[in-house]
């Protein structure tokens, strides 16, 4: 698939935004709070505060990006607030370097900030696809930028690793970790705003609408609203599988090094069952590609449950891997086709908006799925019972997709 500047320039940021999601969102910032709070609170309420901080990100991030949404498509500025996400965002994962042990409500609130943003940038970068490519091509150029956000985010993770392993003081890798993550994002955000161009096949919206009117038109919209609901109750559990493994992984018992040579490894898997996801969206409907991806998880999920049987205690890394390898095949396919399918439905002319409730009804997979297993683990249950119990919201999500119709709106 050949690609102008602007394809071009859309799919790099996905490379940016995939080293923070997988250095910060992913790894460093749940094992430094780990880390700086555990002495504190212990490691069951470390694992539900981290839950719950996730989740409240999440909320916010989502009414910032609908609110800034309706200005954006507006007033043609998706690219100026992304920029501003991304600054605050970079900033913020910066700071993170500069925190000592015992600072656990500093971490708390540089991840609520730094969480907040990568969020809402998000939102204003999906809705750039509208701009940048025709519907034929959506699906392939999304599952492109996916495939290769896995290539993006390894190869600064690599050099964290490396520092890990040459310097003396993990502590201090770490710390950096943060400043190559906030560098590479900022770094690989400037060519969508030099050469995506906004608006490119959207008609010129009615400015005398206020947001409360389209959000009421929103509500009228039974098929966006039913793709929504479908996509919240099935990227759920992708979003809190994600969000979650690096504490659940340390209160299981498997080491730093273990879990960062796990998630290495799950990159490399995932770049290639990505790009094939997006091949296969040219014989297969996208919809039914993402039914098959959700039938992954639901076994992902029950499949979890072995992790709390006593006596598969000393094979608790080989089910880890496992289950990470069942995650790598499908991760990137059904965030990528979910992606293309919505903008698929939604009016050229309110992209941002509509896609700033896409991404809130993405982000409730940071606020219930992490908040139950929050609970969970609060209450002083397995937190690895809460990823089995996803397995239902992941059902009644394909059965909620099956119903959405995806003929473009005229």
């Amino acid at each position: 698939m050949k690609l102008d500047i602007a394809q071009r320039s859309w799919v790099i940021y996905d490379m940016g935004n995939a080293a923070y999601a997988l250095i910060v969102r992913t790894v460093f910032a749940a094992l430094l709070f780990k880390y700086c709070a555990n002495d504190i609170w212990g490691e069951e309420n470390t694992t539900a505060y981290w839950g719950y901080v996730c989740s409240l990100a999440g909320i916010a991030a989502g009414a910032v990006s609908i609110t800034l949404g309706f200005y954006a498509d507006k007033h043609h500025c998706k690219k100026l607030c992304l920029a501003l996400f991304v600054l605050i965002g970079a900033l913020s994962t910066a700071a993170f370097s500069l925190l000592q042990k015992g600072m656990a409500w500093s971490v708390l609130c540089l991840s609520f900030i730094s969480l907040g943003c990568y969020m809402s940038a998000n939102s204003f970068y999906d809705s750039l696809l509208l701009a940048v490519a025709p519907s034929s091509l959506r699906d392939r150029l999304s599952s492109l930028a996916y495939a290769l956000g896995y290539i993006g985010g390894v190869i600064p993770f690599i050099i964290c690793l490396v520092l890990r392993y040459i310097l003396d003081d993990p502590g201090s890798a770490d710390r950096i970790a943060f400043i190559i993550a906030a560098a590479w994002w900022l770094f690989l955000t400037v060519p969508s705003l030099i050469f995506v161009k906004e608006d490119k096949n959207a008609k010129e919206r009615d400015k005398s609408l206020d947001f409360l009117a389209n959000f009421k038109s929103l509500l009228k919209n039974r098929n966006v609203l039913l793709f929504l609901v479908a996509y919240f109750l099935y990227i759920d559990g992708v979003g809190t599988i994600y969000t979650m493994a690096a504490p659940i992984a340390t209160d299981i018992g498997i080491n730093t090094v273990q879990l960062l040579a796990v998630i290495l490894g799950l990159q490399f898997l995932a770049f290639p069952c990505t790009l094939l996801y997006g091949r296969l969206s040219s014989k297969f409907h996208p919809r039914n590609l993402v039914l098959f991806a959700i039938g992954i998880y639901v076994l992902i999920s029950l499949l979890a449950l072995f992790l709390t049987i006593p006596v598969l205690r000393e094979y608790r890394l080989h089910i880890f891997i496992f289950l990470a390898v069942l995650i790598g095949t499908s991760q990137g396919g059904i965030q990528s086709l979910s992606r293309s399918l919505f903008s698929r439905i939604v009016p050229s002319a309110q992209a941002a908006e509509f896609f700033g409730f896409y991404n809130l009804f993405g982000k409730f997979t940071t606020i219930v799925g992490p908040l139950f297993i929050g609970t969970v683990a609060a209450c002083g249950g397995k937190a690895e019972l809460g990823i089995a119990f996803l397995a239902v919201p992941f059902m009644l999500g394909a059965l909620l997709l099956t119903r959405v119709d995806f003929t473009p709106p005229e």
